[in-house]
This record gives C-alpha cells, sequence and structure tokens, in this order.
C-alpha cells in the first residue's frame, strides 16, 4: 500500500505556480476590459443608430418636420425630445442610456442645438425641415454628449449637442462626450453614423461650426 499523498501544494509548486498566474492575469484581463469596453461602444453605436432612424421616422409622420428638443404642454408641462421618440424605439430606457455613461439616469445624447428647434426658448423660430439641409451626409444630428467647455467636467443628463461656436446658456446645453477611447459616436442627417475624434468634427473647424449648421 501506497503511502498518501501530501494535500494541498508545497512550497516550491507555489513558487512555481504563482509567477504563472500573475502572467496569466496581465495577459486576460487588459483582454477582457478591451472585449467590454468594445461591447459597450457597439451598444452606443446601435443606441445611435436608432435614434436617428427614429428622427427620421419621427419627421415622415410630421410632414419632414423634425422633432423639438423640447415644449411645454397644454399644462405648462415641459416635454423633452427623448419623449417624442420614445413611440418609434424598442427598449427605450436602454436606447437612451450610453452603457459607459455611469452618470446620466436618462438620457446621455444630445440633438444638434443648430438643427433643432427648442420651442421652450423665447422667441424660437420654426420647427426644421429635412428639406433645409444642403449636405446631410455632412451635418451632425445627435451623439454622445455630457461634459462642459473642458470636456471633461461632467455635465450629466443633458439633451442638446451645442455647436463649438455656441455657448452654454441652458441647464440642457453640454459639449460633446468622448467616452469611447477618446472618440464620440454620431449620428448625421442622412442616417448614416460614425465614430469620431473631437478635431474631426467640433475642435479647430473651419468655418467654426461646419458640421452643425444647415
Amino acid at each position: 500500500m501506497s503511502p498518501k499523498q501530501p494535500l494541498g501544494f508545497t512550497l516550491i509548486e507555489l513558487l512555481v505556480v504563482v509567477p504563472i498566474i500573475a502572467v496569466l492575469a496581465a495577459l486576460v484581463l487588459p483582454a477582457l476590459a478591451m472585449a467590454k469596453q468594445k461591447g459597450q461602444q457597439t451598444a452606443c453605436v446601435n443606441n445611435v443608430r436608432q435614434l436617428t432612424l427614429a428622427v427620421l421616422m419621427y419627421a415622415d409622420e410630421h410632414d419632414e418636420t423634425l422633432p423639438p428638443t423640447a415644449y411645454n404642454d397644454p399644462n405648462s408641462n415641459e416635454v423633452d425630445w427623448p419623449s417624442l421618440l420614445d413611440p418609434y424605439l424598442g427598449q427605450v430606457a436602454k436606447t437612451h442610456l450610453c452603457p459607459t455613461d455611469r452618470l446620466s439616469h436618462m438620457n446621455s445624447y444630445g440633438l444638434n442645438e443648430l438643427a433643432f428647434v427648442d420651442l421652450t426658448d423665447p422667441n424660437p423660430g420654426p420647427l426644421t425641415r429635412l428639406t433645409s439641409f444642403h449636405t446631410p451626409s455632412r451635418t451632425v444630428m445627435e451623439g454622445d454628449v455630457g461634459t462642459e467647455d473642458d470636456f471633461a467636467t461632467p455635465r450629466p443628463d443633458t439633451l442638446k449637442l451645442t455647436a463649438p461656436g455656441s455657448i452654454l446658456n441652458d441647464e440642457e446645453d453640454a459639449r460633446p462626450s468622448i467616452r469611447h477611447s477618446g472618440r464620440c459616436d454620431l449620428g448625421f442627417m442622412d442616417g448614416h453614423e460614425e465614430h469620431w475624434y473631437l478635431w474631426q468634427f467640433y475642435t479647430n473647424q473651419v468655418p467654426t461650426n461646419k458640421w452643425f449648421t444647415m
């Protein structure tokens, strides 16, 4: 009868195993983090795609007129644009929130403030029609939003993507958020999406509001 083998690891075995585990962790954990980040960015792009389509569907049912960013109902209650698009969306709550946005509770995306009218503003102009856009493929419709002028300080649950040449003069205004590896997910007026750095559409543009004017 053979002697019983001791249970557990010997000191030498532990000294061999621990470094191996450390190496595996160093290889696997960054890969898992990258995969998670990629999945979140894919989900955000899908949200942008659905919201862009919802805007176009809304316009199709409203005589080619875009939704306002906000308006007051007959009871003087403010109604914001996400509510207007809800009938055209599937998973409403998930679509309005970017999975990378940890601070917002209601909305992670903003409409182009120059293209969409806020009817709660003093003396607002008429609602915008789709036919007003000369280059829809080069005009931002909406995208990741939620920062101050420094593009870093959080401004969560905002609703309007302020143009580069405009100031943040409303509690619903915000600058783009580059929460996806330094990039911002954008939807354009022709219905396509992009995944751009700030320098590609927002900073140092000539003219300043190149991607925001109609």
